[in-house]
């Protein structure tokens, strides 16, 4: 089997894992399910995949790799309030178009029992802060946000609410488009914080 060939398989995998868990939870995602979707022996998963654990730490992996690249984008906007924006808009835009993904990010139960993917997890929502302090601070500085109010909080306020409003949407069967009410819950907070 070639490169490509594995690539192609790896992808099917992971595609399969988000549509089950998508279809049905964290706790719908087994090694034979997956490989009743893909059309492979469970052997030939392990193959690509240690675990369950692994196909989950992949997941994990593709959405911050995802988030550092908006990061990166929208570190060379000079406005700061359209920095923020586009760092929000980034984060929903990659859920609407990968919603099983949210289902797997926020998902307390999968983490509360495995160390692994709880650190993992753990240390993308630290970045997200650090990232969003930076943006405060920033504004804060330039005299765009009030520099009463402590950064890393605002940094906590701005990732509940879109933990809360992603947590919502999928719980509610992703049945509207998250941007809709994001464009509304992003323009309260900035307000708030000017």
């Amino acid at each position: 089997m070639n490169k490509l060939d594995t690539k192609t398989r790896q992808k099917q995998i992971l595609d399969a894992s988000l549509n089950l868990i998508k279809e049905g939870g964290i706790q719908n995602l087994t090694m034979k399910r997956i490989s009743q979707k893909v059309g492979i022996s469970e052997q030939a998963i392990y193959r690509h995949y240690r675990s369950k654990q692994d196909i989950l730490c992949t997941i994990i992996n593709h959405f911050n790799s995802h988030f550092e690249s908006v990061f990166e984008s929208v570190k060379k906007i000079a406005v700061i309030e359209e920095r923020m924006q586009a760092f929000i808009d980034g984060h929903l835009n990659y859920f609407q178009a990968n919603p099983a993904t949210a289902a797997v990010i926020f998902s307390e139960e999968i983490f509360q029992y495995d160390s692994v993917l709880a650190k993992k997890v753990n240390k993308l929502v630290e970045r997200r802060i650090e990232v969003i302090t930076k943006f405060v601070r920033a504004a804060q500085s330039e005299g765009k946000f009030k520099p009463e109010l402590k950064a890393d909080d605002i940094a906590y306020i701005f990732l509940g609410s879109l933990r809360f409003l992603v947590t919502t949407w999928r719980l509610g069967g992703f049945k509207y488009d998250i941007r809709v009410k994001g464009k509304s819950i992003k323009s309260t907070l900035l307000q708030l914080i000017n």
